[in-house]
């Protein structure tokens, strides 16, 4: 193998542990920065999204409700959340009423909120600027909750609105990373590209180097039969002269 050969292999084998490297560090930071980031919008979420009891219009009239407004992000993630997080905690099974355009969790059990009894909630989803707030109202059966008749299960419902608050934030920088995630493979899949590529072009060099060695050795036994050709070519001048002198003998 020659030196250039050698050298640039070693160049290879340096920038494959570089970007290999670089791709795992990568991945620790992403880790890091997804845990960081949750941590900050947790501690975000408690200080921005604060629940407030306002008296709204639904589906069953006009009721007192808890309304939550969520920061940056939108109404097809806090459905999706709220879904999931009603059947997580309280296996609750969430339907949406196209007509009333409310979301319906019927005969659901939360001890904190509605004792031994089951409770419907009815839920509101709507844009508002950068931020979608979240309208709930608890039935309790015969009467919707407030903080005027129900205080310590009012405060439990707010609790619980907090904690889901803290699973939006969540899911969102999720979602980001998933996205980053899918950003990190494309450059992945370009680094293999590009890595076979270089391999290629190695075996393609040392085929021509080996094309040049032969080529090479091509050159001195072609010279060398050159040599012995003249030889030949001289030694047959000589007999030919010597067979004219003896022509002309005669």
């Amino acid at each position: 193998m020659t030196f250039l050969a050698s050298t640039r292999q070693n160049q290879v084998f340096y920038q494959r542990y570089f970007f290999s490297s670089l791709i795992e560090n990568t991945l620790v930071m992403k880790k890091l920065t997804y845990i960081l980031v949750v941590a900050l919008l947790s501690f975000s979420m408690s200080l921005n999204a604060q629940v407030r009891e306002q008296t709204r219009n639904m589906s069953q009239g006009t009721e007192s409700a808890l309304v939550i407004k969520i920061p940056n992000t939108d109404e097809k993630l806090v459905a999706e959340v709220w879904q999931n997080y009603i059947k997580d905690a309280y296996k609750g099974k969430t339907k949406w009423n196209r007509k009333e355009k409310e979301w319906l969790t019927d005969n659901v059990g939360i001890t904190a909120i509605g004792g031994n009894n089951t409770v419907d909630l009815y839920t509101a989803i709507s844009k508002s600027g950068q931020d979608v707030e979240l309208a709930l109202w608890c039935d309790l059966g015969g009467a919707f909750l407030s903080s005027n008749a129900h205080r310590d299960r009012y405060e439990e419902a707010e609790k619980m609105l907090m904690r889901f608050s803290m699973e939006v934030a969540k899911a969102g920088v999720q979602a980001e990373l998933d996205e980053q995630e899918k950003g990190l493979k494309k450059l992945e899949g370009e680094l293999k590209k590009l890595k076979n590529e270089n391999d290629r072009y190695l075996k393609d060099i040392e085929k021509a180097e080996a094309a040049i060695r032969k080529a090479k050795d091509g050159i001195v036994k072609n010279e060398k039969d050159q040599e012995l050709v003249v030889n030949s070519i001289q030694n047959q001048h000589k007999l030919v002269d010597e067979t004219k002198k003896r022509l002309k003998e005669f």
